[in-house]
């Protein structure tokens, strides 16, 4: 069993952090004598922990000499993180156009574990505003967020998040089951934007586009969300088309370059 510290860190993935670390630092492969002078970490323990990581190819040990190196896995996992950094560069002028333009607050979200991931916001100088904030969940079912990323999802992907939903219904508005959202999701397909007409928070309605990234995916929903007088009010309308717009100069900056149903040519912007 692995012991902890009186500050309750497990000190074998502490350790092990160490050893991460380390290859970090010198840039080039060490021996296990090496690591564990530079670390003070026991031969013995250092070479039960590098075994432990080498199959995931977190590490790396070389058949000729047996020097170990950072794997090809740690490599994979920062393209994931570069590629969530990237997304928000790109999103970031786009957002406050639209923030501006409407007075309202536009974010971007992505799918994860189940929820809907504030990435980032644009606040609009305004005093009458709705503010989200970076970091916050919400739930999937009912925000525009939630409703289009499900949508957009290979049929067995949702399916398997729709079983785990609860249809926590906050509003008369809201969804209770998975057969009228699925039936919305449809509609949002075809539609090409999701909207939440007061389904988490009465007076509130959102809009919802789909950034795509270089691989065609929709990976990002950016949202503009306000209290807008009602679903088909001139102002929301107004919104949903900036939205789209800033989607697909999101999307290009991704490397995206499908269609999104009219001409675009955003490389000289």
């Amino acid at each position: 069993m692995s012991r902890r510290s009186e500050t309750g860190q497990v000190q074998s993935v502490r350790k092990a952090m160490d050893l991460l670390a380390c290859l970090a630092q010198a840039r080039g492969p060490l021996s296990l004598g090496e690591l564990s002078a530079r670390t003070g970490i026991p031969k013995a323990t250092a070479h039960g922990l590098l075994s432990s990581m080498r199959p995931s190819a977190v590490v790396e040990q070389s058949a000729e000499d047996g020097r170990y190196r950072l794997g090809i896995r740690l490599f994979e996992y920062g393209c994931v993180v570069s590629r969530d950094w990237n997304v928000l560069e790109a999103a970031a002028e786009p957002m406050r156009r639209v923030a501006e333009e409407t007075g309202e607050t536009v974010s971007i979200a992505a799918l994860d574990r189940g929820e809907v991931l504030v990435l980032d916001c644009a606040d609009a100088h305004s005093d009458l505003r709705v503010v989200s904030e970076k970091g916050a969940r919400l739930p999937l079912h009912c925000t525009s967020q939630g409703k289009l990323l499900l949508a957009y999802l290979p049929e067995a992907r949702r399916r398997g998040l729709l079983r785990g939903c609860d249809f926590t219904v906050y509003t008369p508005h809201g969804h209770a089951g998975a057969a009228s959202l699925e039936a919305e999701l449809a509609d949002i397909l075809e539609r090409g934007y999701a909207i939440e007409n007061g389904e988490y928070r009465i007076g509130l309605r959102s809009v919802s586009a789909p950034v795509f990234d270089v691989n065609g995916q929709a990976a990002y929903a950016v949202c503009v969300v306000g209290m807008f007088r009602r679903i088909n009010s001139p102002e929301l309308e107004r919104a949903a088309g900036l939205l789209l717009e800033a989607a697909e100069r999101i999307s290009f900056g991704l490397g995206y370059r499908g269609s999104y149903g009219r001409e675009t040519n955003y490389a000289a912007n």
